[in-house]
């Protein structure tokens, strides 16, 4: 594992970079390429932001724009890549040439090992990876205004749940409480990131919180959704991750899932916990993410794979255990 030092000093002597996130962007994802992008364009470097898959379309955030959607053809040529928020392989269809990069840069707050990268830096006690960035151009002099003010703190707001999540801090608060000074809006982040939806989605949310499920006297909650309920209401599943959110308002929830096949027989897995470790949970099935929010992506029959996740985190949340899962 590399230091920020050592992050910043490359940035500092390299000056063509491509920055990318994971699949399925979010608000941390995108704060962080924008935040980097602004504050590195501010130093004279050269940048590209790109991206495998779609922005969510309500997001109005500065600098959108500017990000390229490209697939497999994607190639770095001789720029860095930086990986934020993720590791190099969850970059969606890009991953292929993102690993070709002849030089990389992994730079995440997910609880990991060292990654994959000539330069990793990961620290799982930061609140976001847009938190790092923030530290990246604080030691870069990188002079801030209401751009790069309004991404970071966007990024921030997302992956603390609006400040209500467990790694909300009085050090999180103070950054946000700063970059509010440089004239960003609070009230409409907020609302584009938790509150604005199409009639589609609240649709589909009614569907899904009718038919919710729960184990263990409502220990365990969890939401399924199938590829044709999506096409049925007229969503891309790919934008609603945030589902889980939902299932997790149960009060006598201890793990709350959600399942969503995205294409058919590919189900994205998402998890949320109070106090549970569901980021074990998740890497069991080849997943990863944090102790209280994380996710997996799994291949197979819709139903079998529903069955086999509830019933290994009913036996997890009983003994703390996982088993080995068949080949």
């Amino acid at each position: 594992m590399n230091s920020l030092n050592e992050i910043v000093q490359y940035l500092k002597d390299r000056n063509d970079f491509i920055i990318v996130g994971h699949e399925g962007p979010d608000p941390d994802s995108l704060g962080s390429m924008l935040g980097l992008y602004f504050g590195l364009t501010k130093l004279g470097k050269h940048c590209r932001l790109v991206s495998a898959d779609p922005l969510p379309p309500y997001l109005t955030w500065p600098g959108l724009d500017k990000i390229e959607f490209q697939g497999e053809e994607f190639t770095p040529g001789d720029s860095c890549v930086i990986v934020v928020d993720c590791e190099p392989q969850r970059t969606g269809g890009i991953a292929g040439g993102v690993l070709q990069a002849k030089e990389l840069v992994n730079i995440d707050h997910h609880q990991r090992g060292r990654g994959v990268g000539d330069l990793v830096y990961v620290e799982p006690s930061e609140a976001a990876t847009s938190v790092i960035v923030y530290r990246i151009l604080r030691m870069l002099d990188v002079p801030f205004d209401q751009e790069i003010a309004s991404v970071i703190y966007a990024g921030i707001v997302g992956d603390t749940g609006g400040f209500r999540h467990a790694n909300t801090n009085g050090e999180v608060l103070r950054i946000a409480g700063e970059l509010l000074g440089y004239g960003v809006d609070p009230a409409r982040i907020a609302r584009e990131i938790f509150s604005k939806q199409p009639l589609g989605f609240l649709q589909l949310l009614g569907f899904a919180l009718s038919n919710m499920q729960t184990a263990q006297d409502g220990r365990i909650v969890w939401m399924a959704v199938r590829y044709k309920d999506f096409l049925r209401y007229g969503v891309d599943p790919e934008m609603t991750d945030h589902l889980v959110s939902f299932a997790r308002m149960l009060d006598s929830a201890e793990i709350a899932m959600v399942f969503r096949e995205v294409s058919p027989g590919l189900i994205r897995l998402g998890l949320r916990a109070n106090e549970v470790d569901v980021g074990s949970l998740a890497r069991h099935f080849g997943g990863g993410g944090h102790k209280l929010a994380s996710g997996a992506t799994l291949s197979g029959d819709f139903q079998e794979i529903v069955a086999e996740v509830t019933s290994t985190a009913q036996r997890y949340l009983q003994t703390g255990e996982l088993n080995e899962r068949d080949s």
